[in-house]
């Protein structure tokens, strides 16, 4: 699996955005889909965690923010495997496809439904909040790293 970084979350929200919107499920214009990207980012952006972050979390406990480490050699360490391992227990709990959701999906679908419901970069939503919030949980389960860059 790819490692997933903070440009990964933003692909998934695209991908959520993109697929809602062949689905007509919502409509909006194609110039607003980078606004309504960055927004919803902004929004849930916070609550999925990337294997990047984990990684950057892990060597805040570790205590060395030296960026020329060689990563394969200080991925060996035990301190370093050991911080992970408490941090991964920390903000790890709910991981799916190297995504790590600080709250659950649900709740996050939520949040993104209400974000849909009243923006003005959304022209209109076709689908009830469940429908829609289910559609999202979908797409966020079948989400495939492997095919983003």
């Amino acid at each position: 699996m790819t490692r997933t970084s903070r440009e990964t979350v933003k692909n998934l929200l695209k991908s959520i955005i993109t697929r809602l919107g062949n689905q007509n499920s919502i409509v909006y214009p194609a110039e607003s889909r980078q606004a309504i990207v960055d927004e919803v980012y902004d929004l849930v952006g916070p609550m999925i965690f990337s294997d990047e972050d984990l990684h950057e979390k892990t060597l805040e406990l570790v205590g060395d923010r030296n960026d020329t480490l060689d990563e394969e050699a200080f991925t060996e360490t035990e301190q370093y495997r050991a911080a992970r391992g408490v941090v991964k227990k920390k903000y790890g709990e709910d991981e799916l496809n190297g995504f790590y959701f600080q709250s659950s999906i649900k709740d996050i679908s939520d949040r993104f439904c209400d974000y849909l419901m009243k923006s003005t970069h959304v022209d209109d939503v076709f689908d009830s909040d469940n429908e829609l919030a289910k559609k999202i949980v979908v797409i966020v389960k079948r989400f495939d790293t492997r095919n983003v860059q």
